[in-house]
């Protein structure tokens, strides 16, 4: 659906690449994390999708077509990069303006829904020019979903929601994606938001596309044992979840988060002796300096 082939970005009088030979590829339906500390480059991969700068080198290809070749590329998508509206519209306003220069009217059926999912329907009638930067997001996050877009640039859209509205941000956009085949790419630094929203994840640093794995790899509890397993396939047979990945088997994994991790730790106390238990984070964490 999305295919980025070896993309660079230099902007003027810089020493340096902002981008540099970034290539990935983005099925439809798929929500990618994009994640990376401040100043790796992921915003300024996200305006080059959005066609918002030009990249000094390299291709941007959707649906098999060059993503700058023409107007009207971007009519599938919806964008949250920076917050973008008329100040001096109403909330309500904004959205119907949005939605009529974008030739989709047929969506303003959306309004209520998107607004209250953003936690702006009482604001609805406010100008958004005295906002908070919260609400401000919020009103960038309502543009973008409002148009039943088929592919979704999001940068930080959590910013801004309370605790409850996350929960519901993240459960939405993953029914978006399982049912309307809804396709995105996420920057956030909430790493925990994106563990449960995401399919992969691809990871920028120092401009440069570092790495790029699959999602919902959870963070490991590793058991050191006295002892060896005796019979290591016993215990895979009696607690499928348990991993004993070495030859000796003198230490066994188990996702943190298994409902058996308890009954795992008393077999093994019982039967070989517990050395030491550490955790082993999720990739997700080890990048950002919890491993």
């Amino acid at each position: 659906m999305l295919e980025v082939a070896h993309l660079g970005k230099r902007y003027p009088g810089a020493d340096r690449m902002a981008l540099h030979d970034v290539s990935f590829a983005v099925e439809q339906g798929q929500i990618v994390g994009l994640i990376g500390k401040n100043g790796a480059g992921k915003t300024t991969l996200l305006k080059i999708l959005a066609k918002a700068q030009h990249p000094t080198r390299g291709t941007v290809r959707y649906n098999l077509q060059d993503l700058f070749a023409r107007p009207g590329m971007l009519d599938d998508f919806g964008i949250m990069i920076v917050p973008v509206f008329y100040p001096h519209l109403s909330v309500v306003r904004n959205l119907e303006f949005y939605l009529d220069v974008h030739g989709k009217s047929a969506c303003r059926r959306n309004i209520r829904p998107v607004l209250e999912l953003v936690e702006l329907w009482d604001s609805r009638d406010r100008k958004p020019a005295g906002f908070s930067f919260g609400m401000k997001q919020r009103m960038a996050l309502a543009i973008a979903l409002v148009a039943d877009p088929k592919f979704m640039l999001l940068d930080e859209p959590f910013v801004g929601l309370d605790p409850d509205g996350i929960l519901e941000l993240v459960d939405v956009l993953a029914r978006w994606a399982r049912e309307r085949g809804v396709t995105m790419i996420v920057s956030s630094h909430q790493l925990k938001e994106l563990e449960s929203l995401c399919d992969r994840y691809l990871y920028m640093e120092n401009g440069t596309l570092a790495d790029q794995f699959d999602g919902k790899q959870p963070e490991v509890t590793v058991i050191e044992l006295r002892r060896s397993v005796d019979d290591p396939g016993s215990l895979r047979v009696r607690f499928p979840d348990a991993l004993v990945p070495d030859a000796q088997g003198v230490h066994v994994e188990i996702a943190s988060n298994s409902p058996m991790i308890g009954d795992v730790m008393a077999w093994l106390a019982e039967h070989c002796g517990i050395a030491c238990v550490t955790v082993k984070p999720s990739r997700l964490d080890a990048y950002f300096g919890k491993g």
